[in-house]
């Protein structure tokens, strides 16, 4: 997982939009969000978050379910 933040020219590559407000709406448009911002109107979004949000839009799910019981297996050594 990429706890890193994404930079001021990340997110212009990742929107195509350089002021905070056209990014934040691009985040709304694209993916139905309202996105994190600070003081500033900077967007605050990690890289992680970013790939989950792709991945998510492109119908790829994660075939992990955190919390849930995994099923037993019996090893057999012969």
């Amino acid at each position: 997982m990429d706890t890193r933040l994404m930079t001021g020219p990340e997110l212009v590559a990742a929107t195509g939009r350089h002021r905070y407000s056209k990014q934040a709406e691009w985040f709304k448009t694209t993916f139905g969000i309202d996105v994190v911002r600070n003081d500033d109107g900077h967007i605050v979004m990690t890289w992680s978050t970013f790939d989950a949000l792709i991945k998510k839009k492109a119908g790829i799910t994660e075939s992990v379910t955190y919390g849930a019981e995994m099923p037993h297996i019996d090893l057999c050594f012969d």
